[in-house]
């Protein structure tokens, strides 16, 4: 009898190994909440606690440099889909405006951490994100703050700041930043960008999470 048990012991442990390990579908919303700023196209990765996409004090790898100064999320893109840890990444393909929102889905585990990043676009370098927090049970909601890439300095100057009121074609510059990421300290109006436009206090967008395998039952 005890035989039997044990046996039937590690069919449903087997089997609850299983399911935990199955990949499970989130949406992911992120709307704007600032009054003039753009995001650029997000990057949202799913992963494991050993992976970070960024941290403070520490240099910010090369794609996510670009990122932060251009708003272009594939090179960053190409640098984590293979790293240790990650288990889904996605790359927007639109900016998203002030005021407006945008809805992804993504995979994950259950228990697993997510990332987000997106360049706050009339920035030198800056970027709006979350990092490495809980996927939910059901659904949540997260608030993004500003971070400094630290890969160019904070001139505000209008050749190296792709985003409005700056031309199209600006932004194109680039120069030595302060070499760690840091917490964004905000438009100053020490170039051509008007803090009475473009400066923030706090968070700049809200991180709605919903786990689909739920809101559909």
């Amino acid at each position: 009898m005890k035989k039997v048990i044990t046996g039937f012991c590690l069919i449903l442990c087997s089997m609850s190994i299983a399911f935990a390990d199955e990949l499970e579908t989130y949406r992911v919303t992120i709307t704007n909440g600032t009054l003039h700023h753009v995001i650029t196209p997000p990057l949202i990765v799913t992963h494991h606690n050993q992976f970070q996409i960024f941290q403070i004090g520490q240099p910010a790898s090369e794609g996510l440099a670009i990122l932060a100064e251009s708003g272009n999320n594939q090179p960053l893109l190409m640098e984590i889909e293979s790293a240790d840890g990650v288990i889904d990444v996605i790359a927007g393909a639109a900016p998203i405006l002030y005021g407006q929102s945008a809805s992804f889905e993504i995979q994950a585990r259950k228990k697993a951490l997510i990332s987000l990043v997106g360049m706050l676009a009339s920035t030198n370098d800056g970027f709006a994100a979350i990092n490495g927090l809980p996927l939910p049970n059901k659904a949540s909601h997260y608030v993004a703050h500003v971070f400094d890439a630290g890969s160019e300095s904070n001139n505000e100057n209008c050749a190296y700041v792709p985003g409005p009121p700056c031309a199209a074609d600006s932004g194109n510059a680039s120069d030595e930043g302060e070499g760690y990421v840091s917490f964004h300290n905000g438009i100053h109006g020490v170039g051509d960008l008007d803090p009475m436009m473009l400066d923030w206090r706090g968070s700049v967008a809200v991180v709605s999470i919903t786990r689909l395998m739920i809101e559909n039952l």
